[in-house]
């Protein structure tokens, strides 16, 4: 079982998107997966077009089993056949809580325990800010992936994750992989900011593996704003959305096999 992370101080990298596709592609090799949401947006919904169930109930929410008033079970809302997703209410009011009362963090780490004695995966997505609850997290996993946008706001937010490690003692040696996104070879900023990205990974993060990087693709877009995920089978659309479709699922299936998680 292992606690998988996605991180970067940087919003909009398409963070949410990649582990809500890496879950659904580990789910359909059979996998029992988990994604755990600590962004108050709770965006992994929208990925698999589910956004509705983020307020259809007011009472299952992970603060509410850490309270001791819901079940580990009556939080569990299900996404795709074997992903299932947790979302939060108030993360900056539970940081509070796990700054000032020590037993909370014992309460979170036996929560994400007893979760993994469950699933074969626990996945988290987090938001770019940082909190105590994000501190806590990034300590517990097992592995940690950086989703970097490729321009230089997305190389300014892969500095701040660094410095944001280092100034809260969180070890780099648990980035395992770095995954640039939004690649356009008929570009040249993208095409730029890779070659530092790698450059400057080979310095700051040396043991973390730069992946190939994703490709900047308008059909994301597209298939998400009809609810559905890149590895949903049967799906009704356009011939030209189809054939995207099959390419980007061709390039992310290799980018998740080369990841040892």
């Amino acid at each position: 079982m292992a606690l998988v992370s996605t991180f970067c101080k940087k919003g909009g990298v398409g963070k949410t998107t990649f582990i809500g596709y890496f879950a659904h592609y580990y789910a359909t090799k059979g996998n029992k997966v988990l994604v755990l949401s600590v962004d108050d947006q709770n965006s992994i919904f929208k990925i698999f077009g589910i956004e509705d169930k983020i307020f259809s109930e007011n009472d299952n929410y992970l603060e509410f089993l850490m309270a001791g008033h819901a079940e580990m079970g009556d939080i569990l809302i299900e996404a795709r056949e074997n992903l299932y997703l947790i979302k939060t209410l108030n993360t900056d009011k539970l940081s509070m809580k796990l700054t000032l009362e020590r037993r909370q963090e014992k309460i979170l780490k036996a929560v994400i325990d007893e979760y993994q004695t469950f699933f074969d995966y626990v996945f988290i997505d987090f938001p770019p800010s940082s909190s105590r609850l994000t501190e806590v997290l990034l300590d517990m996993s097992d592995d940690i992936i950086l989703v970097i946008g490729l321009d230089s706001l997305g190389l300014g937010g892969y500095f701040n994750t660094i410095q944001y490690f280092i100034d809260n003692e969180i070890n780099l040696e648990g980035i395992k992989y770095i995954v640039p996104n939004g690649y356009a070879k008929n570009k040249r900023a993208p095409k730029v900011s890779l070659e530092s990205l790698t450059q400057q990974s080979s310095e700051f993060t040396a043991s973390a593996k730069v992946l190939e990087p994703i490709n900047d693709r308008s059909i994301i877009k597209n298939i998400q704003y009809e609810g559905y995920s890149v590895f949903d089978e049967n799906l009704q659309l356009t011939p030209y959305d189809t054939k995207a479709l099959a390419t980007l699922k061709t390039e992310l299936t290799a980018l998740f096999d080369k990841i040892e998680v």
